[in-house]
Order: structure tokens, then C-alpha cells, then sequence
């Protein structure tokens, strides 16, 4: 996928000024029909799940090393700095037309379904997209008010593993409606919640609500809440280490079908 490359100094781009930086950056910051995606590794995993780069820039002395795309951009030292998010950055980032994945397409399979309501911090629902991955989820909805998933900030939270997990956003409207229908049964993880049922129905799903507005009453209402048993002098947990326990929990009810 790599090819090498020398880049004369005439073609490095280092004005705030020009279109291709203004188009990165605008994708960094808003990620609204235009995605940024940073780190070799990332890049190469969009690749390979069949996404098509519009552009890819490199940092000015790590330029040696670009792939074969339709774009390929070499930013001055400065300017890729403004453009980087990582403390050491390894000097790549793609740009991508945001994927559009509807419910319907997420939701057309059996498994478990983690579903974030309403939990604004884009590193903690990176985290549980990762742990969504890690315990074999098939996958995650977000509803109103959930950070973005594929914001750079969540996309490094998630080490990657939202840029390959289904995730659509999703009305808590129609998670009432297919639960209504009976064809999504709820839990919600909730504190003093009680047990996960030991046989567990081949679809469902799991919301996890943020961690100071805890999920919404539009669904609270309607889901069985469970929860993960703790020593009284422990109120409750950080939704990352909730997700982690249910999910494992899950995972272990389900036994070799999830395991690999």
C-alpha cells in the first residue's frame, strides 16, 4: 500500500490559508460529511474495511512514505501541527467521506446491542466502543446527545475499533417502538439494578446512560435495569468499568458462541 517518494520543498503547503488545510481542519473540528482520521495504523484499517481516502496528508520530513491515493498532501511542520491531536503524532491523516450507516442496517442481525444514551464525553464512549469490540457486540447505537463516534477524539478512545464496529445513530422514539413490538427486548445498566437473566434472549439490548444524568425516562421506563454487585462503601462506576463488567458478564452467559 506504500510506496516512497520524494517531495520537492515547492509542494509542501505550509499556508493557513490554503483550501486543503481549511478542508482537514474543518473535518478535525465539525466531522460532519467529512471524517479525519490520524495514524498509519488507522488510516490502513479504513482502507481495509473498503473505505476511499479523498486525501492524505503527511508531515513535512516524514513525507517519504505516502499511499497511493487520489490526493496525497505534505504539510509544513507548523500546519500539521495545528492539524494533530496526538501528543506524537506519526505524521498521517486521511481524509474520509463520512460513512452513513442507518439502524436498520445495524440492527438486522441477532446479538448484543450496546446503546449510549446520552453520554456526552467522547473518550468514555470511545471506551466502550472498544469494549463493545473487545466482547463481541454486534453493535452500537447512540442516541440524542451522545458524543460522536467518529470524532478524533473518540476514534483514539476506541483505539480504532469505531472506525470498524457497526454504530448508526438512532431515536430513542424508535428503540420505545421495537421494543414496543417485542423485537429488541432493554436492559439498562442502572445503579441497584439487578441481575442479568441466565438465559439471554438472542437480540437485545444494552443501555448505558451517561454518568451524571444517568439514561433517560423515555427508556428507563421500559427496560429491565440490572447492575453490577458491589461493596456498600461503592455507590456506583464510572460507566467504562460498568460496560466492561456487563459486557463480560454477557459474553460469559452467551459461553462459545462469542468466544473466538
Amino acid at each position: 500500500m506504500w510506496y516512497k517518494r520524494a517531495v520537492p520543498d515547492e509542494l509542501v503547503i505550509t499556508s493557513r490559508a490554503n483550501a486543503w488545510f481549511k478542508r482537514f481542519r474543518e473535518a478535525i473540528e465539525l466531522h460532519r460529511d467529512e471524517i479525519a482520521v490520524e495514524g498509519p495504523k488507522h488510516v490502513n484499517d479504513c482502507i481495509a474495511a473498503g473505505w476511499r481516502p479523498i486525501a492524505i496528508a503527511a508531515r513535512e520530513g516524514t513525507a517519504t512514505s505516502l499511499p497511493v491515493v487520489p490526493r496525497a498532501i505534505v504539510f509544513g511542520q507548523v500546519l500539521f501541527r495545528a492539524l494533530s491531536e496526538t501528543v506524537e503524532s506519526q505524521g498521517l491523516i486521511a481524509l474520509f467521506a463520512r460513512p452513513t450507516v442507518s439502524s436498520g442496517v445495524v440492527l438486522q442481525n441477532d446479538g448484543t446491542f450496546v446503546v449510549l444514551d446520552g453520554i456526552q464525553d467522547p473518550g468514555n464512549a470511545g471506551t466502550i466502543v472498544r469494549l463493545a469490540a473487545a466482547f463481541g457486540a454486534a453493535g452500537v447505537l447512540t442516541t440524542e446527545g451522545t458524543a460522536d463516534l467518529l470524532s478524533p477524539k473518540a476514534i483514539r478512545a476506541s483505539t480504532g475499533a469505531a472506525l470498524t464496529v457497526p454504530t448508526a445513530r438512532i431515536a430513542r422514539a424508535e428503540i420505545a417502538s421495537l421494543a414496543g413490538a417485542g423485537s429488541l427486548p432493554l436492559f439498562a445498566a442502572v445503579a441497584g439494578g439487578g441481575s442479568l437473566p441466565r438465559e439471554l434472549p438472542p437480540r437485545f439490548a444494552l443501555i448505558l446512560g451517561s454518568e451524571g444524568r444517568g439514561i433517560s425516562d423515555e427508556l428507563s421506563s421500559i427496560a429491565t435495569p440490572v447492575g453490577v454487585k458491589m461493596a456498600g462503601s461503592v455507590e456506583s462506576l464510572n460507566v467504562g468499568a460498568a460496560a466492561a463488567i456487563l459486557l463480560w458478564q454477557i459474553q460469559n452467559a452467551r459461553g462459545e458462541e462469542l468466544r473466538s
